[in-house]
C-alpha cells in the first residue's frame, strides 16, 4: 500500500533489533556496506595464514605434522577466496551469512590446529596469538552471539594448548595466560555489544530519517519521492519479467469549493479520509502516493487493461460510498495509463494525467483511459 513502513522505536536485545524484519534488514545492510571490504581482506588474510609455510618448515622440518599443517592451510586459503564469490549483495541473506559464518569456524579451526602443530614451541609467543584471533572475532560483521561463541572457543583452544604440553608450564604462568584469555574474551564482547548498540540505532536513525523524506506528512502516504522509487522498480520487472502495470490518477472533483466553504481544517481531514479510502480499496501489492494537493496516484501491480479500469471503478466508488464528515459526500475524476516494456514511467503520468483531464472533462465522477 501507500503506507511506508517505518522502524519506530528502537527494541534492542543483546545488540540485535527485537523485530526480526528490522535485523534482517539491518544485517543485509551491514553485509552491503562491508562486502567490498570483505572481497580484500578474507583473500589477504587467507594468502597471509598460507605463508606461514615458511616459517612452518624452519620450525618443524619434514615432520608429519609438517604436511598436515601445509593442507589445513590450503584449505583455509581456498575457502577464504572463494567466499567473496558467495557474499554478493544480490545474494540471500542466510547464505552470505551461512558462508562467513563457515568461514569463521574454519579459520579457528586452521588456528586451532596450528596451535596443536607449534604446542612444543614458545608458549608466550602461543599466547599472544590467541588473544589476537580473540579480539579479531569481534571484526567479523556477523551475529554478536557468533563471535561470543567464537571467542570462548579459542579461550578453551588455548587452554587446551598450555595443558597439552610436555614441558611443563608453572601455574602461575599458566593461571595469568588463562585469566587473560577469559579477560580478553569479556571485554571484547562488552566492546563489540556497545558497537552492535550504537550500528543498529544509528542505522535505525538514518532509516527513520530516510522514510520522513518519502511520506507526505497530513496522509501518511508515499510523497513523489516514493512514488519514483515504485515507479523505477515497476520499470525494471516490466523490462525484466514483461510484467505491466497501471497508473491511476485520482483527483477530488470541486475540491477548492470543500476548503472555500468548510474551512482547510475540514479539507485535510478529507483528504485523510480519501487516503484511508482508497487504501483499504487497493490489494497489498498496489501503492499509493499522494501526488499533490487534492490528487493521489495509485500504481496498479500486475494489471490488464481491463483490470485497471476495474480497479480504479473500485476506488471512485471507495471516495463517493458514504458522506466524509462535515463536507459531505465528494467525488472523484480518475485517468488510467499502462505502463509495460520500454514504456517511461513520466510519458506514463503524462498520459494518465490527460486521461484524467479528459474524465473531468466529460463530467467528473469518471474513469477515462488513455490508449
Amino acid at each position: 500500500m501507500g503506507v511506508i513502513k517505518a522502524i519506530g522505536k528502537v527494541d534492542l536485545l543483546i545488540g540485535r533489533f527485537l523485530e526480526s524484519r528490522v535485523e534482517a534488514e539491518y544485517r543485509s545492510y551491514e553485509l552491503d556496506t562491508v562486502y567490498r571490504s570483505l572481497c580484500l581482506v578474507l583473500p589477504f588474510l587467507g594468502s597471509a595464514f598460507l605463508l606461514f609455510v615458511i616459517p612452518d618448515y624452519a620450525s618443524l622440518g619434514r615432520d608429519p605434522a609438517f604436511s598436515r599443517l601445509v593442507a589445513v592451510r590450503i584449505a583455509f586459503f581456498a575457502l577464504a577466496a572463494c567466499a567473496p564469490f558467495f557474499l554478493k549483495p544480490a545474494s540471500r541473506l542466510g547464505r552470505r551469512e551461512l558462508v562467513l559464518g563457515l568461514v569463521t569456524l574454519a579459520g579457528i579451526a586452521a588456528f586451532g590446529y596450528a596451535i596443536y602443530a607449534y604446542r612444543e614451541q614458545d608458549y608466550y609467543l602461543q599466547a599472544m596469538s590467541v588473544l589476537l584471533m580473540i579480539a579479531a572475532q569481534f571484526l567479523v560483521p556477523n551475529r554478536f552471539s557468533l563471535s561470543v561463541l567464537a571467542a570462548v572457543v579459542l579461550v578453551c583452544i588455548g587452554a587446551i594448548n598450555i595443558a597439552s604440553r610436555t614441558e611443563a608450564v608453572a601455574a602461575s604462568v599458566a593461571s595469568a595466560i588463562i585469566v587473560d584469555y577469559c579477560l580478553m574474551a569479556l571485554i571484547s564482547s562488552l566492546v563489540w555489544l556497545r558497537t552492535c548498540r550504537s550500528r543498529r540505532r544509528e542505522y535505525a536513525k538514518t532509516r527513520e530519517l530516510e522514510v520522513i523524506s518519502k511520506i507526505d506528512p497530513l496522509t501518511g502516504l508515499g510523497n513523489r519521492r516514493y512514488l519514483s522509487e515504485r515507479l523505477g522498480e515497476a520499470r525494471a520487472r516490466a523490462t525484466r519479467y514483461g510484467e505491466t502495470y497501471a497508473l491511476v490518477m485520482i483527483d477530488l472533483d470541486h475540491f477548492k469549493a470543500v476548503n472555500d466553504n468548510f474551512g482547510h481544517e475540514a479539507g485535510d481531514e478529507a483528504l485523510k479520509e480519501t487516503a484511508r479510502r482508497l487504501s483499504a480499496a487497493l490489494r497489498s501489492e498496489d501503492s499509493l502516493s499522494r501526488w499533490g494537493g487534492e490528487e493521489f496516484v495509485a500504481l496498479i501491480s500486475y494489471a490488464t487493461p481491463e483490470a485497471a479500469m476495474e480497479s480504479a471503478q473500485r476506488l471512485r466508488s471507495a471516495v463517493g460510498s458514504t458522506p466524509m464528515g462535515v463536507v459531505g459526500t465528494l467525488s472523484a475524476s480518475l485517468g488510467v495509463a499502462m505502463l509495460g516494456r520500454g514504456d517511461d514511467p513520466d510519458t506514463a503520468i503524462a498520459r494518465a494525467d490527460r486521461a484524467l483531464y479528459r474524465a473531468k472533462a466529460a463530467g467528473r465522477d469518471r474513469v477515462e483511459r488513455e490508449p
